[in-house]
């Protein structure tokens, strides 16, 4: 109880007037390839129905260890107890910490894993990228992970949208939209239910969190 109720000050502390929906964003530098025309519609990064009555929005780096613990301690739990059944909306956002040690890649897997949604496969990259982190991070052969989850016709569309920078805005996007929120580190969560937008510690157990998220459900 005592643990809780740490958990709901937290939460409490850190509550945000505008929702995800509203959330404004803004635009950074892009890269030198991202010159090239982006491929058309943006690429599918969320799981679950859209009317969902909460809304998770996970700013994600694929080189952070604790991003890897949220994921695996968290998210895979989600996706059958509250996604699967209609109570809860995921949204990935891409946050690559960029310019830190041990995050050199980081940028690189972002953009494998937004080409990967852009047609249709992020869930199957999305999960590989933190499986194997350990063995990217350390190498960055990024793309020998991603293509040992799909198929060698994927793999070519995803390479060419990745190589010929047809990806980078949505990646810059992710990026501005974080900083127009002002994340600073990964993982950030924002959850909203009822109009109302907080903020949950990347740290929290799933016991934890299943409490808090059952308590926005049943208000």
């Amino acid at each position: 109880m005592r643990l809780w109720r740490g958990l709901a000050a937290v939460v409490g502390a850190f509550a945000l007037a505008a929702t995800v929906a509203g959330a404004g964003g803004g635009q950074t530098r892009p890269q030198a390839k991202a010159a090239a025309e982006a491929e058309p519609g943006p690429p599918e990064k969320s799981l679950g129905s859209r009317s969902a009555p909460i809304v998770m929005e996970v700013f994600s780096d694929y080189s952070c260890p604790v991003c890897r613990s949220f994921y695996f301690g968290n998210i895979r739990p989600m996706l059958e107890d509250y996604v699967a059944t209609g109570k809860l909306l995921l949204i990935h956002r891409d946050f690559p910490l960029t310019g830190v040690i041990g995050h050199e890649h980081s940028r690189q897997a972002a953009l494998y894993e937004t080409a990967a949604a852009r047609i249709g496969k992020f869930e199957e990259v999305d999960g590989a990228l933190y499986d194997k982190q350990v063995q990217w991070v350390r190498d960055g052969n990024v793309d020998a992970v991603v293509a040992a989850v799909l198929s060698s016709r994927d793999m070519k569309r995803v390479r060419e949208m990745v190589e010929g920078g047809k990806v980078d805005s949505y990646v810059d996007s992710d990026k501005a939209l974080g900083t127009a929120k002002r994340v600073s580190s990964t993982p950030t969560i924002y959850v909203t239910a009822h109009g109302r937008t907080e903020l949950v510690p990347g740290n929290v157990s799933y016991s934890l969190l299943r409490r808090y998220l059952d308590e926005q459900l049943q208000k």
